[in-house]
């Protein structure tokens, strides 16, 4: 009995000894971390800002979160060297109708990989539904069989709505997008960066614009024009600032650059103007008839270009608008179809639903206006398109606006009691890791945390809010073998 218990006394710290190094060694490739609030990890690190969440909440014997800001952020520091990570969140979404969970892939450029967690438009639709892979289809009458007859023979674009999916292009380009007088942009100023979309039928694209560098923020203000066609580069111009890296308010001269696009295809293109808010495009010409913005225009003001400030006309699709100016001088009655809206106070946002559908006309009468929206913007109605589906948001209205198809990239949450359980997966290498110091070392880069966003969609503007009561990281690698350790010591060793 007394060799038993010696033995006994021997093999049980080898054997916690051996469990823990079998779990540092994660032979199986397998991780999983949690968080839950009021507890500490050392691998998530809590919700952050502060200001936006309250985690001390509790029903029950359940402890839980509250978010009511945008955007939430949580730092992640990995258990070691893996390549996915499977996310899984328990949430009670309430009142807040989209949530979104997004990972940093690139901080500095704002670039967030987003991916669907909640959408109750989607969930609520009474429409016929099939999936396919990892696509969700719905239609309001049963018109196809499934998402490939569908896509094989679509209707037209202005009855489809899409989440998180682009549609593939159509091969013919309709007709209309290639007719009419070159789009020219003269009687507008824009600040900053812009992108737009244009149609070609495979003729070489060429653009002349004329631009200012006002010099009213320190720095310099390099200035590039690029276009795309399916995601690759095929037309790139630059230049360098002029030479003022100073707040000196002295615009030095009108400068012109010209790009050009040989050997297109027949389709789609999309320009982007890359600048600060220093510059202001003044001019644009285009050798195609239809340009239009994506989303958002910045109108600058004339100020050292202009004696007086002079209107603007655009054309929208869009069915919410904001309107914001940070200058006195940007105060005035801006029309929007039949409203009238009054920018009365700088900093103000001035939000607008449109009470039609289609293209409606918009008047500013002094410039000096930042225009956010949910459509596509142009500059004349002769130039006005748009080659894209509807983008389904927390306020699509789909009555309103006669759709009848949804196409979304969208996984629909599974139940845990009161809790909603959402599920996404991330590759670990597309994204971009941070690190504690202002100026980080490429080893910090490389051992650095992952910063995930909870994104929460006009949270603030609905008072609303939700509830968190648990997150919870698999980290996934390829299985090892006590060789592939010993391989990889011997290697840190050399």
């Amino acid at each position: 009995m007394t060799k038993f218990l010696q033995t006994l006394i021997i093999l049980v710290p080898v054997m916690m000894l051996g469990a823990v190094v079998f779990n540092y060694l994660d032979l199986d490739g397998v991780k999983t971390v949690v968080w839950e609030p009021g507890s500490q990890s050392t691998f998530i690190h809590g919700l952050r800002p502060s200001g936006r969440v309250d985690t001390t909440l509790r029903v029950g014997s359940e402890n839980f979160a509250r978010l009511y800001g945008d955007p939430i952020y949580l730092s992640v520091t990995p258990p070691g060297n893996y390549q996915t990570v499977d996310v899984s969140m328990w949430i009670d979404p309430k009142d807040q109708p989209v949530v979104e969970l997004g990972a940093t892939v690139n901080a500095s450029a704002g670039q967030i990989d987003l991916r669907p967690i909640v959408h109750q438009t989607i969930d609520n639709l009474k429409w016929e539904q099939t999936r396919q892979g990892d696509l969700f289809f719905l239609q309001r009458e049963h018109v196809y069989d499934n998402l490939s007859a569908f896509l094989d023979d679509p209707p037209s674009l202005s009855e489809i709505a899409t989440y998180h999916y682009d549609l593939p292009e159509q091969d013919l380009v309709p007709r209309d997008w290639l007719r009419g007088s070159a789009a020219r942009q003269s009687n507008v100023s824009l600040r900053g960066f812009h992108e737009f979309v244009a149609a070609t039928d495979g003729r070489q694209f060429e653009m002349e614009v004329m631009y200012m560098d006002m010099n009213r923020n320190p720095g310099e203000e390099p200035v590039a024009i690029r276009v795309y066609q399916d995601g690759e580069v095929v037309g790139e111009v630059k230049a360098d600032d002029d030479g003022d890296a100073s707040s000196s308010n002295v615009a030095l001269e009108r400068k012109f650059l010209r790009v050009e696009a040989p050997g297109l295809s027949p389709g789609l293109i999309k320009v982007e103007l890359n600048a600060g808010n220093d510059v202001y495009w003044r001019v644009v010409n285009t050798n195609v008839p239809k340009m239009t913005y994506s989303s958002n225009v910045h109108i600058g003001d004339e100020v050292g270009y202009l004696d007086d400030a002079r209107p603007v006309t655009l054309y929208t699709d869009a069915q919410h608008l904001t309107l914001f100016t940070r200058h006195a001088e940007g105060v005035q009655t801006v029309k929007v179809g039949n409203k009238e809206v009054e920018i009365a106070i700088p900093h103000e946002r001035y939000n607008i639903e449109n009470d039609s559908v289609g293209i409606t006309k918009i008047v500013i009468p002094r410039g000096d206006l930042l225009v956010v929206t949910d459509g596509r913007i142009a500059f004349s109605k002769d130039a006005f398109f748009n080659p894209f589906p509807v983008k389904l948001d927390d306020r699509t209205n789909l009555d309103k606006l006669g759709v009848n198809y949804v196409v979304a990239e969208y996984k629909p949450t599974t139940s845990d009691r009161r809790w909603e359980v959402a599920e996404t997966t991330f590759a670990l290498a597309n994204l971009e890791r941070e690190s504690a110091t202002g100026d980080p070392t490429a080893k910090e880069l490389e051992e650095g945390s992952y910063r995930f966003v909870i994104s929460l969609p006009r949270v603030a503007d609905r008072d609303a809010s939700i509830d968190v009561k648990k997150i919870e990281m698999t980290f996934k690698r390829p299985e090892r073998t006590l060789q592939d350790v010993l391989k990889l010591i011997f290697k840190k060793l050399e």
